[in-house]
């Protein structure tokens, strides 16, 4: 096939819908597509399903093929992109569900308990911070305050309220190691 991927007469065939060409074009290139895109989602169906959808496009738009330059390139490419989308979907798709795992009941007793220490854990640590320093991390992160807010109701400049929450998350910043310690724990 790659003898033919310039050729105009090929790419003159594959876009007059020619199913021979078209026919020749997925058997060669099918599995080294596949290949390419598993290299991006690591799932074989999701694979399959991602390099089946763009050989359909491609017979679906094949008047397209009169455009293209180099197979090579828009094959891979349009894959790769293809690959990108469904990662970036599944990343999103997997926030949401461990978003909704955490909150429902659906989670196990013991992961429970591991994000309820968690919690406690920040908590006592956000209840040593100095008074003023506590009161406005907690308006701003938990009440949802932005700065003008809290600092017309504490009566400081906005500033203040600023260094006060830049001080409190460098506090928090310095639990990260611990609680990565723990999240592997309860793995």
């Amino acid at each position: 096939m790659d003898k033919f991927t310039n050729n105009s007469f090929f790419m003159s065939a594959l876009a007059e819908g020619n199913e021979k060409a078209f026919d020749a074009l997925f058997v060669d290139y099918y599995p080294k597509v596949l290949r390419f895109v598993m290299c991006f989602c690591h799932d074989k169906s999701e694979a399959e399903n991602i390099v089946q959808d763009l050989f359909m496009e491609l017979w679906i738009k094949r008047e397209r093929f009169i455009k293209i330059e180099n197979l090579d390139n828009y094959l891979f490419i349009s894959a790769r992109n293809s690959a990108i989308h469904y990662v970036k979907q599944s990343l999103v798709c997997s926030d949401e569900m461990s978003a909704c795992n955490v909150q429902s009941n659906y989670i196990s007793g013991d992961m429970k308990l591991c994000y309820e220490e968690l919690y406690s854990f920040i908590m006592n640590e956000i209840g040593s911070m100095p008074e003023q320093r506590r009161r406005v991390f907690v308006m701003s992160r938990v009440d949802g305050l932005n700065n003008s807010e809290i600092a017309q109701r504490l009566g400081i400049s906005k500033r203040t309220v600023e260094t006060h929450i830049s001080l409190a998350l460098v506090q928090l910043k310095k639990l990260l190691p611990i609680i990565g310690l723990l999240s592997i724990m309860a793995l």
